[in-house]
């Protein structure tokens, strides 16, 4: 009866800082907390005008080597399936139609916690013009519109549409 009463006293007390570890986690975004962010090789030479850019905003320290790091950008091209038909027995690749109501995406860029391999942020970069004046909210998903636009506009707009989530953040959080 004692022996059981000693294992449930030490497991109350070893269960209490545990739990307070948790919640803290759960309030710890690595956008907010990271300083240190390795920006991977992207299409059209984006990965050298978006270290740039992150060096100029001064929140991160832009790297190319990805131990130790919080953060973790890179681009990926979204995988299409190719369909193919039979002509005169050899399978050829089926051309698709152009929907013009679909969205096309060039290349996404996504932001990873390096520790927990989570992403915490996302970019698609369409192949539509960019529109005019309209905000949408930041978030964890967003849009940009890259048609006629330089490498610099796109990295700049990456980086504005992430400072914007990250700020909007960082005022959810508080004071410390």
């Amino acid at each position: 009866m004692k022996l059981a009463r000693y294992c449930l006293l030490s497991l109350c007390l070893l269960s209490a800082p545990l739990s307070g570890q948790q919640t803290n986690q759960r309030t710890q975004n690595p956008l907010v907390d990271g300083k240190l962010m390795y920006v991977g090789k992207m299409p059209e030479n984006l990965d050298g005008w978006i270290v740039n850019d992150l060096s100029a905003w001064g929140k991160y320290k832009p790297t190319r080597q990805i131990e130790g790091v919080d953060l973790v950008m890179k681009a990926y091209e979204p995988e299409t399936e190719v369909q193919y038909k039979l002509r005169r027995g050899i399978p050829q690749p089926k051309e698709v139609p152009k929907d013009r109501r679909q969205k096309h995406v060039m290349f996404s860029i996504i932001v990873d916690d390096w520790v927990t391999g989570h992403q915490v942020w996302k970019a698609d970069i369409m192949q539509q013009k960019p529109k005019r004046e309209v905000s949408s909210p930041p978030g964890t998903e967003v849009e940009i519109g890259a048609g006629g636009l330089s490498s610099q506009q796109v990295a700049q707009a990456i980086t504005r549409e992430l400072r914007r989530y990250v700020d909007h953040l960082s005022s959810q959080k508080g004071p410390q």
